[in-house]
């Protein structure tokens, strides 16, 4: 489990990250998907390099980086859905940004 710094310092993180797809969509007047195409994209990638770089051999390790990486995005991305759920039909109301 994560310490309660350590989760503080990930939202942190993440949240400089949302802030540049923030602005790609509304400063740069980027469509929507392409932007989240581009995130998913870039985190695809960037999990790629973080497991070449800490594996003894990929291609042993392939399938379980796979499983592991999958697991990990499925519950964040179900908790997310689930605060958006419960949090963004009055959040949508008050703004009309995109």
């Amino acid at each position: 489990m994560i310490d309660k710094e350590a989760a503080a310092n990930l939202f942190k993180m993440a949240d400089e990250f949302i802030d540049v797809a923030n602005r790609l969509v509304t400063s740069d007047n980027k469509d929507l998907e392409d932007v989240g195409a581009a995130l998913r994209y870039a985190a695809a990638r960037f999990s790629a390099h973080e497991t070449a770089y800490k594996s003894k051999d990929l291609a042993a390790e392939r399938n379980d980086a796979l499983s592991w990486f999958t697991n990990q995005y499925s519950e964040m991305l179900e908790e997310n859905l689930d605060q958006h759920i419960e949090h963004f039909e009055s959040l949508k109301n008050k703004t009309e940004s995109h």
